[in-house]
């Protein structure tokens, strides 16, 4: 009995790691569960290409767009763990939504196997070029002597991470001022310019341009440091909030069970791939810095940042059904 078990025990190594080495033998197909033309759509299709090379395989980006990410996610999580269904997840379909939808289909942690991180995207406090704040102490010195009367838009609605970082400023410098929420990051930025609201955080990437143009005042940015880009703009920690850190980012996720050894593959090819030139063009062009890590740092990075995201959540109040 013990010398049967034992064979095949090593009968399902063996064939594990075969199931490895042929792997992939057909196109890979990974989800990307916002539209075609998004932020993730466009750092993740040069991705795409370079792991196509790397694998020998094509491996073919669906857009899936809905609410939070939700859609797309849940076909991750129900696709078969063969290796030949990958997804992206971010701060959003694999920390926030846990706590922001009521119904989720899938489980952010029971439901995936993390496979590597890709990058972040820190946010940056932009105001309408005519606001009476220059800076974020400015800003918290106006907005208390003026309760209410300031507002803040969020790019893509209710939950968004432009939201939450919003309601993190609100309970963290205890502010009095109005969530404005958009269905598009183009229509709140827009708004912004013109004057109709007067606060944003949106990713670096979003807002460049109208820095460029000074259609737009950068006052803070959300990362740990200064952004190379931008050595003028101080953190929120150096604004004083110390520990006021909030950066979007994401990584590539497979459907729970999918094996290790394809899981190990997948990592190696990923690291191989950021390095291509034309990933680094694409990175460093959107402001996006790179962050590749092993399957095990991914998981405990996504807990760390459930738990952190989750108190914002609760702290705005913020609730949905899921699409």
């Amino acid at each position: 009995m013990k010398l049967t078990l034992l064979l095949g025990i090593a009968l399902l190594g063996t064939a594990s790691v075969a199931t490895a080495q042929e792997w992939p033998n057909r196109p890979v197909r990974l989800i990307v569960p916002y539209g075609a033309g998004s932020g993730p759509d466009a750092a993740v299709r040069p991705l795409a290409e370079g792991l196509s090379k790397i694998l020998g395989q094509t491996v073919v980006v669906e857009n899936y767009a809905s609410a939070g990410g939700v859609v797309g996610t849940q076909n991750i999580a129900r696709a078969k763990p063969d290796g030949y269904t990958l997804g992206f997840g971010n701060n959003i379909t694999l920390a926030v939504n846990k706590s922001f939808f009521d119904n989720l289909s899938y489980d952010p942690v029971k439901s995936f196997e993390p496979i590597s991180l890709l990058f972040e995207n820190a946010y940056m406090l932009v105001a309408r070029p005519d606001f009476q704040a220059n800076s974020l102490k400015d800003l918290v010195t106006y907005a208390k002597a003026n309760p209410g009367k300031v507002n803040f838009a969020s790019g893509t609605g209710v939950g968004s991470g432009s939201h939450l970082t919003g309601e993190m400023l609100k309970s963290t410098a205890k502010l009095d001022i109005t969530h404005v929420p958009y269905k598009t990051g183009a229509q709140a930025l827009s708004d912004l310019v013109s004057g109709r609201v007067d606060i944003m955080f949106d990713n670096v990437n979003g807002v460049q341009q109208f820095i460029a143009n000074k259609t737009l005042k950068p006052l803070a940015v959300t990362s740990a440091q200064r952004l190379p880009q931008y050595p003028d703009v101080p953190t929120m920690a150096e604004s004083g909030f110390p520990g006021f850190e909030a950066v979007a980012w994401g990584g590539i996720i497979a459907p729970a069970g999918t094996p290790k050894p394809i899981i190990a593959k997948m990592n190696a090819a990923i690291a191989q791939a950021l390095k291509s030139p034309e990933v680094v063009k694409v990175n460093e062009t959107m402001s996006l810095r790179v962050i590749p890590s092993t399957p095990e740092q991914f998981t405990t990075y996504i807990a760390s940042e459930t738990d952190k995201w989750a108190k914002l959540v609760k702290a705005s109040g913020a609730k949905a059904s899921a699409p």
